[in-house]
């Protein structure tokens, strides 16, 4: 799902996977995410497209690079913990796109 989210005090365009664990590591979430960053790309005015999670989230961030994000930020969160964001520009999109 495309939204756009308040992230480290800016307002950005995210996708976002939350999937119960019996259909986890099937692939959906890659795919849903390739589909939704193209709509969003083709779609919408947007330059960047973003997913952020929390660090220790590693199968999301493998998500995210499948679909072709770069690690690009990491903070402290509202619950003190650290958030990892990632990426993908238009342009990079446009590199990448069949």
């Amino acid at each position: 799902m495309a939204t756009a989210d308040l992230l480290n005090n800016q307002i950005k365009p995210e996708i976002g996977y939350h999937f119960r664990k019996d259909m986890q590591h099937k692939g959906y979430a890659k795919k849903a995410s390739i589909a939704v960053r193209d709509w969003t790309f083709i779609n919408t005015p947007f330059n960047t497209v973003y997913s952020y999670m929390k660090k220790d989230n590693i199968p999301s961030a493998a998500v995210a690079v499948s679909y072709g994000c770069k690690k690009l930020d990491e903070f402290i969160d509202s619950e003190n913990e650290t958030t990892v964001v990632y990426g993908i520009t238009r342009t990079e999109w446009e590199k990448i796109k069949i």
